[in-house]
Formats: structure tokens, C-alpha cells, sequence
């Protein structure tokens, strides 16, 4: 395993001393144990064999990815051989990738900038305008890292993509494609390449780039690089909670952990999907008092209102996730303001209602405003998210937690 995961480890050896001490424990505990070892085991060897299979060709295992992609493409890889594996991804990128394009501008101030070119950078990716989408990709990301690191691109040499303990942050990830992408071109080339090589293509010397491979190592650049943002300006929290971690409780609390999450899970298991048909189970709108057996929807209406009365301190909570994370309270309430200050809301109107897991659900709901005297009109699209507000895993019927609002898309606010 590689040395930069620090926190998988510390796991793995704090696993090993345990299953020292499993004679001691009850069947159940002791079966938790092995349950426990078999995934982080699968995680290591899945991310392990896709970074040496796909890091050459231009992949890269990152946090946030899709682990069933990284499975499937690994499954196929070891079945079918590195074409067929990489058709896997292809068509990941291609189409699945769009439910979550927003995650990018959310991942830092430099990228939230560019959300203008990266929503057209996506609009050519998914019609195939590869010619358009790759150099503007590369633009992008070079542009954004600039910014980030406020010395140089992502490209350029001397620039430390590093980060303390995360998967982009490992010798086979972020770096590794920095070398392959950055190679010199220096001859014009005419025949097809499947690499984003950065000098080549905005240089004019690789001449046959457009085509699905390099546009869609574009879009996996620009998450790894999105996570690699976010990762670092959370190196040092990250830290801190290592440091404490360290010096672990007793493993009679641990266990006890262990059996808690187990209760937990089998509680998730028999959830029951709702089906909320707006008009007979919640009305169009109203107050966040008519929505009390939804409290997601509660929060929706919650954040719409701070817009009615101009509470931008108060709307910049609701819409935490608009910002990245290093913001502080004052510029996102500053930043609220910018946005919704000239659009004076008139009414509202649920649309569409869907719980997809028992902590995250989707709203749907179409805003009318005034912007200079003109009317205009809306459909916003939000995830609401139920986060811990502990250590321990969150569910809304033990009220440990809050209700969190994803703008998954909220392009028409900017009309």
C-alpha cells in the first residue's frame, strides 16, 4: 500500500492487533472484524491494481470516484484485457459523470470561477465536440491550479501536487499524470493520440486529439485535480484528527462502535422509500410549518425564505455547498448578496418530490423572482443530504445530524 494513505494503515495494523485478541471476543464481534478486514482489504487491492493498470494510460484512482467503477473496470481489465477495461470508464465519463459535474466548482474557489467555462467545457464533452471540449480542459485545469497555488499551473514545472493522506495525493496518482500529460511534443504529429498530452495539443504539434479518450481523461483530470483542491485545504484538519486518533479508546469502546454502526445499518436496511406526490401528500407551497414529516423539504423552504427577507448571513448557511469550504462566513454572506440582491423573490412551487436513501433525498421546485422589473422563473434542483453532526454515522430518525442542500443545479439562477 502506499505510503501517503496514512489513516488506511493505521487501520489495517490497528485490524491486525485486534484480530490478536479475537479469541476473546464474541462470534459476532469476531465475524465483524473479518467483515471489516475483507473491505478495506478489497478497497486496497481495488485501488492498488487500477492505479497500476490505467495510471499509464492517463487514470487515476481519486477520493471521491465511483469505487464500482474502479471495480468494473478493474473486473473487466483482468477478463477482457486493458481495451475493453477502458471502454468501461469511457462510458462512465461520457454519460454518468453528468449527475455530478457540480462537485467540481464546489471543490474550490479557483474552479468555482471557471463554472462558467467548465458548464460549456461539458455542454461540447457530451455532444461529442471533443475538438472544442479538450483544449478547453486543459485550460482549465492548468488555469485553476495557477490560482490554487497562486504560483503556477498544473502544468508548469516545480508544481507540488501533494496531499497528506488521500488517494490522488499517492506516487501512481495526480503526479504520475502530470509527467505523462506535460511530455515535450516537439515534432507535428497527425496520427490519432489517446493521451491529453498538454503541450502537444495547445501547441498545434498533436493534430488528431478530438476523440472520446482525451476528452474523457479531461473530465477524470479535472475531478482528480478538484479532489486534490479539496484534500489539501483540508490537510490540516485532517491531521489533527490523526493526531487524536492515534491514541485510540480502549478496544471495549471500539467494539462497542463496531455494534452500534451494525444497529445502525441493519436500521438503514428497513427503511422504507417513500413515494411524495406534491398536491395530495404536501402542498405546491407554503411555510416550512407545512412540511413538518419532510424536514428536507423543510430546509428548502427554510433557505427560500431567507431569500424572501434578504437574509443573506442566513442564506449562505442554507447554501453552504454554493462555496468552498475555506470561505469564510462573512464573504459567503458577501457572496449571497452578489447573487440574489437584484432578484426579488415573488413565489414558489414544488415540483417534483424523490427519496432515493433514507439520508438524501431530491426537490425539485420551480422559483418565480423580479430582476428589474422583469419577471423570471426557474426550476432549481437540490440534494438534501443528511450529515453527522458527531463522529458516528447520521440517520434523520436518531436527530444526529442536519439536513445539508446540494445545489445539484441552480444554472437558472444566473439567467
Amino acid at each position: 500500500m502506499d505510503n501517503n494513505l496514512v489513516s488506511l494503515n493505521k487501520l489495517q495494523t490497528d485490524i491486525k492487533a485486534m484480530k490478536l485478541i479475537s479469541i476473546s471476543l464474541k462470534p459476532e464481534q469476531r465475524k465483524q472484524l473479518k467483515d471489516m478486514e475483507k473491505q478495506l482489504e478489497n478497497m486496497i487491492v481495488q485501488t492498488t491494481a487500477f492505479n497500476d493498470r490505467f495510471s499509464s494510460q492517463g487514470w487515476c484512482a481519486y477520493d471521491s470516484m465511483n469505487f464500482s467503477l474502479m471495480e468494473s473496470a478493474n473486473a473487466e481489465f483482468e477478463t477482457n484485457g486493458l481495451e475493453a477495461a477502458e471502454q468501461i470508464l469511457i462510458n462512465y465519463y461520457k454519460s454518468d459523470v453528468s449527475k455530478i459535474i457540480d462537485w467540481i466548482k464546489h471543490s474550490s474557489e479557483a474552479f468555482a470561477v471557471r463554472d462558467n467555462l467548465i458548464q460549456r467545457f461539458f455542454e461540447d464533452h457530451f455532444a461529442e465536440r471533443y475538438y472544442a471540449s479538450v483544449p478547453l480542459g486543459l485550460i482549465i485545469v492548468d488555469g485553476a491550479v495557477n490560482d490554487f497555488t497562486k504560483s503556477k499551473g498544473f502544468f508548469a514545472e516545480g508544481t507540488s501536487i501533494d496531499a497528506w493522506d488521500c488517494l490522488v495525493g499517492c506516487s501512481d496518482g495526480l503526479a504520475k499524470l502530470k509527467g505523462i500529460f506535460n511530455q515535450k511534443r516537439t515534432k507535428t504529429n497527425t496520427e490519432v493520440i489517446t493521451l491529453p498530452y498538454r503541450n502537444g495539443i495547445l501547441h498545434g504539434r498533436d493534430l488528431n486529439y478530438a476523440n472520446e479518450y482525451v476528452s474523457c481523461k479531461c473530465v477524470s483530470l479535472m475531478f482528480a485535480v478538484a479532489d486534490w483542491m479539496k484534500m489539501k485545504n483540508s490537510e490540516e484538519t485532517r491531521k489533527e484528527k490523526y493526531e487524536k486518533s492515534v491514541n485510540p479508546p480502549p478496544i471495549r469502546e471500539s467494539l462497542a462502535c463496531l455494534k452500534e454502526n451494525k444497529q445502525i445499518r441493519d436500521e438503514i436496511s428497513s427503511w422504507k422509500k417513500r413515494t411524495v406526490i406534491v398536491g395530495k401528500d404536501i402542498p405546491p407551497s407554503g411555510t416550512a410549518g407545512d412540511y413538518t414529516e419532510y424536514p428536507y423539504i423543510a430546509e428548502v423552504i427554510e433557505m427560500l425564505s431567507a431569500w424572501k427577507n434578504k437574509n443573506y448571513g442566513k442564506l449562505s448557511i442554507h447554501l453552504q455547498k454554493l462555496f468552498p469550504t475555506n470561505l469564510s462566513a462573512g464573504k459567503k454572506a458577501g457572496e449571497c448578496r452578489k447573487l440574489f440582491e437584484n432578484k426579488i423573490f415573488d413565489t414558489f412551487e414544488i415540483i417534483e418530490i424523490e427519496e432515493r436513501a433514507c439520508a438524501l433525498s431530491k426537490v425539485e421546485v420551480k422559483v418565480l423572482w423580479t430582476t428589474n422589473n422583469c419577471k423570471k422563473e426557474a426550476i432549481l434542483t437540490f440534494g438534501c443530504v443528511y450529515e453527522s453532526i458527531t463522529e458516528h454515522i447520521a440517520v434523520p430518525w436518531r436527530n444526529n445530524g442536519k439536513w445539508i442542500l446540494m445545489p445539484w443545479n441552480i444554472q437558472g439562477l444566473y439567467q
